[in-house]
This record gives structure tokens, C-alpha cells and sequence, in this order.
């Protein structure tokens, strides 16, 4: 004695193309559109699929992505910048860069024992130093006072400034003792 099922009155069935399916992934067949599920599957309820963001909606609901077609609204203010101060930077900076250049050019000239060379290298020196310092001093403390929210650059341009004048100073200073006390 088997079970057999009630038998349902024949449908026509519409005629779906063959999909071909790996081998060892055999799905069960779906009823088709219309069709009730054979009575030994369970019926699941129907859930409507959402869509997935940003497919099937209307072109005016999407929310632009920053990056890809429209610039982004900035929400801060773009700082100011203070040029005063990082020109003051980069004058303190290069007069000790030249103070190195300066030192291979002096090392070269007093191994070919050109005593005169050396002593107008060394005033060269001396004199763009000073330009350089005092001008990183006065375009530093400018920048400083101006104000602004990047005072860092002018503090630092004016400290490299001073360091240079009291190498300069330094100079002058063993350059006049020298002859005195040698």
C-alpha cells in the first residue's frame, strides 16, 4: 500500500528554455508562473524583495557619492595661509644649507693653500648669511604679527634667522680678536 497524492488537473505549462546546470549542483525544480508547489515541498510566505540601494529607484531619489561626478560641500573653511612666515622658513632654512655648500668650497680652497680665495669665500659668507638671517627675522616676526591660524612657519623662520645673526656675530667677533690676540 503506497501514498499517492490527489491528483491535481493538468495545467498548461509555459514553456521556460533549458538552462543547463553543472554537474553535482541539482537544484529542485521551481514551479512555474502560476503553478502550485508539489504537496511534499514546503511553501515558504512571500517576502517582496527590496531593492538594493541605488538600483530600481528613480534618478531624483539617489544620493549623489562624492567623488564620482559632483564635488563634495566643504563644511570648513579653508585656512589661511601665512606666506610671510614660510618664506621666513625657507630663508632660514637656505642660509644653513649654504653654510654647508660654503664649507666644502672653503675646505677645497685651503687645500690648494690660496690663503687670499679663502678669505674672500669666507666674506661671501659672511655677507649672505646676514642678508638671509635678517631677512627671515623681519619676514618672520611680520608673519607672526599678522596673525592668523599657522604661526608655526614664522616662528621657525624667525628662530633659523636669529641662529644665523649670532653665526655671523660669531665671525665678526673671531674675526677682529684674531689679529689681537695672535
Amino acid at each position: 500500500m503506497t501514498f499517492e497524492p490527489p491528483a491535481m488537473p493538468q495545467q498548461p505549462q509555459p514553456q521556460q528554455p533549458h538552462q543547463p546546470q553543472a554537474p553535482g549542483y541539482a537544484q529542485p525544480q521551481q514551479p512555474g508562473y502560476g503553478q502550485q508547489p508539489h504537496p511534499g515541498y514546503a511553501q515558504q510566505p512571500h517576502q517582496p524583495q527590496q531593492p538594493h540601494p541605488g538600483y530600481g529607484q528613480p534618478q531624483q531619489a539617489q544620493q549623489p557619492h562624492p567623488g564620482y561626478g559632483q564635488q563634495p560641500q566643504q563644511s570648513k573653511p579653508a585656512r589661511a595661509k601665512n606666506t610671510m612666515g614660510m618664506v621666513s622658513a625657507i630663508l632660514g632654512a637656505s642660509g644653513f644649507a649654504l653654510g654647508f655648500i660654503f664649507t666644502f668650497i672653503q675646505l677645497g680652497m685651503y687645500a690648494t693653500s690660496s690663503s687670499g680665495a679663502y678669505g674672500a669665500i669666507s666674506g661671501v659668507h659672511s655677507v649672505l648669511d646676514a642678508l638671509l638671517g635678517l631677512g627671515a627675522v623681519a619676514l618672520g616676526v611680520l608673519g607672526y604679527l599678522k596673525g592668523g591660524p599657522s604661526k608655526l612657519l614664522a616662528i621657525v623662520g624667525t628662530t633659523l634667522g636669529v641662529a644665523l645673526l649670532l653665526g655671523v656675530i660669531n665671525g665678526l667677533i673671531f674675526t677682529i680678536a684674531l689679529p689681537l690676540i695672535y
